[in-house]
């Protein structure tokens, strides 16, 4: 199922509680390094404003490992944790040379064929979620709950 892409659409320099929070989750979970949420600036390579200047754009960094269970756990749970765009940059979940990125209107991964977001051997990952989580830290809070939940009823039940 797709949805919208909200993309850069909402910029602000006012901080999301619940994109705070999302990264908290993410940080803990993964054992990752929050390399930075905000950034008012272009997107790289262009013109247009980054998604970072909206406050709900994450980057995470990392070792394979972490990267890899990062990008899987996000894809998994797109719907509940309201995810609009995932980013593979160094091509470690989706084999190629110049990156690979998900998003939610096409419910699919994309692998470029030219340089256009790869940066081989990245050690981070970027991920997008939607305004309606990156304002309300009980409902991400409450997504997490209920996968983190669901994940230790299925260990339970083994």
């Amino acid at each position: 199922m797709s949805r919208p892409y909200t993309g850069n659409t909402d910029p602000t320099d006012k901080p999301r509680a619940g994109t705070k929070k999302f990264q908290e989750y993410m940080v803990f979970l993964f054992g990752m390094k929050n390399l930075g949420i905000y950034a008012n600036r272009p997107v790289r390579g262009g013109s247009g404003l980054s998604v970072h200047a909206t406050w709900r754009a994450c980057d995470l960094g990392g070792n394979d490992k972490q990267i890899v269970d990062a990008i899987n756990f996000l894809e998994a749970h797109n719907e509940k944790l309201m995810i609009e765009e995932i980013r593979d940059y160094g091509n470690r979940v989706k084999p190629g040379k110049h990156g690979a990125g998900w998003r939610c209107d096409r419910n699919a991964w994309k692998v470029y064929d030219k340089p256009t977001i790869g940066s081989p051997g990245a050690g981070w990952v970027h991920y997008e979620i939607a305004p309606a989580m990156a304002d309300d830290p009980a409902k991400v809070d409450a997504a997490f709950k209920e996968i983190l939940d669901a994940i230790n009823k299925a260990f339970a039940s083994k």
